[in-house]
């Protein structure tokens, strides 16, 4: 799920220690090539943003954009559609349509996990944590073993400054399935917080 992979940076760091060895970071202390979601960030997206094409020549998300709305206007009722419609607005910063793409698959898939996981960083990226925290902590109620679940919480946590909290969030996401791409994610962000925290002077 692209949003599960993405960071709202929220002026949070790590607390501004080194990277690991061979370890650059991004803003907001993240593990460099971490894809993220602010209007003032230097690195894109990995899935692009909105508009015509950039300097580069990259007009991909928009034709993404235009290939799911026709799906979705074949067949408003396909969630999957839905999910990865809301996914591509979230990517590209269209945050208002991301949220009625997630809230109408929603309605359609009441407990389908990715629709309230895409709903809670939607609402996160638009600074309601409170509401993002308990929609995640809900999900992982119900569902566990929800990877992108508790990758999220670990966001949200991380980005309220509760490091440990996030920190534990990521371990939980990296054990569900170390193999997977946001298992990899998490476990780069535990290792790069216990560097950061064993590096840190002690207090006499």
């Amino acid at each position: 799920m692209a949003v599960a992979a993405a960071v709202i940076v929220a002026g949070v760091s790590s607390g501004g220690a080194e990277p690991a060895p061979g370890e650059a970071t991004a803003a907001g202390g993240l593990p460099s090539g971490h894809p993220t979601v602010a209007v003032d960030q230097d690195e894109p997206a990995t899935q692009g943003t909105e508009g015509d094409a950039d300097e580069d020549g990259d007009a991909d998300s928009g034709d993404d954009i235009a290939q799911l709305e026709e799906r979705r206007r074949q067949d408003p009722g396909d969630v999957a559609v839905l999910l990865e419609l809301g996914d591509a607005y979230f990517m590209a910063q269209r945050l208002q349509q991301a949220e009625r793409a997630y809230t109408q698959a929603r309605a359609l898939a009441p407990d389908n996990a990715m629709a309230q996981v895409g709903l809670a960083m939607v609402w996160q990226a638009q600074g309601d944590s409170k509401q993002a925290e308990s929609t995640l902590r809900a999900v992982i109620e119900d569902h566990p073993d929800d990877q992108d679940a508790h990758y999220s919480l670990a966001i949200v946590c991380f980005s309220t400054g509760r490091v440990d909290e996030a920190k534990e969030q990521w371990q939980t996401a990296a054990g569900i399935d170390p193999r997977s791409t946001t298992g990899r994610r998490s476990q780069s962000f535990v290792d790069l917080l216990e560097d950061q925290q064993s590096g840190a002077p002690s207090a006499n």
